[in-house]
């Protein structure tokens, strides 16, 4: 099976002349199939600029970034589209669209899918909603949810297009301690019976139990990655 991540000598800027800062600076990182990855760090070490990157937000600048089997230095626009299908995405806000109750803004994840009708795209939601504890709550909007009941959305949505990897950025910021925890544990828990690979990153001390691998970053730089591989 092929590694879901590798990345050589990644650099990054932001800005250009005089106002050009790098935030990324020769990165390499290797992640095995079905391998939990965080990235931890200081705020400003380019935790968040790398996650995009490798999630295809962003275009690559200068190194090799191969995610999926996709060398992103040498995709289009349209290949990096693509791609992002290809990824789950988790982040700290959750992103959950308040007009739509919780059903809704996990099936609008397949909307993009070919030959889904919204009957199978709903019954898809309603399977992975049950799965994150949620069956009883599928047809609540956002506000009527706790912090940690939006998340469990967020990985329901995240999941249900059967993802080969999953990206989360500081997943358990804005959760009380019991329930980040909780989170977490449910997505591990969720992404190793389906094979899908994490690279999650995170100021959480709290939740470093739930990973394979602790990678730490400093000024743009790996500071401490151990070999890839889970035990």
């Amino acid at each position: 099976m092929t590694d879901p991540v590798v990345l050589e000598g990644v650099s990054h800027a932001f800005g250009e002349g005089e106002l050009r800062r790098l935030v990324l600076r020769d990165v390499a990182l290797r992640m095995a199939p079905g391998e939990i990855v965080l990235l931890t760090g200081p705020s400003g070490s380019g935790k968040t600029t790398l996650l995009t990157l490798v999630g295809a937000l962003r275009a690559l600048q200068a190194g090799s970034a191969r995610v999926l089997g996709v060398e992103l230095a040498e995709a289009g626009e349209g290949q990096r589209l693509s791609l992002r299908r290809q990824i789950g995405f988790i982040f700290q806000n959750h992103n959950l669209l308040g007009f739509l109750d919780a059903r809704q803004n996990v099936a609008m994840t397949l909307e993009m899918q070919p030959g889904l009708g919204e009957r199978q795209r709903l019954a898809r939601a309603d399977e992975v909603l049950a799965a994150v504890g949620l069956a009883e709550h599928r047809h609540k909007p956002p506000s009527q949810l706790s912090g940690g009941q939006r998340q469990r959305v967020a990985i329901a949505r995240a999941l249900v297009g059967e993802p080969g990897l999953i990206l989360a950025d500081e997943p358990t910021a804005a959760l009380d301690k019991a329930s980040g925890h909780e989170v977490v544990s449910l997505l591990r828990g969720m992404a190793r019976q389906r094979g899908v690979s994490i690279l999650m990153v995170t100021h959480d001390p709290r939740i470093l139990d739930v990973a394979d691998r602790v990678v730490a970053m400093e000024d743009g730089r790996i500071v401490s990655a151990p070999p890839a591989g889970r035990d």
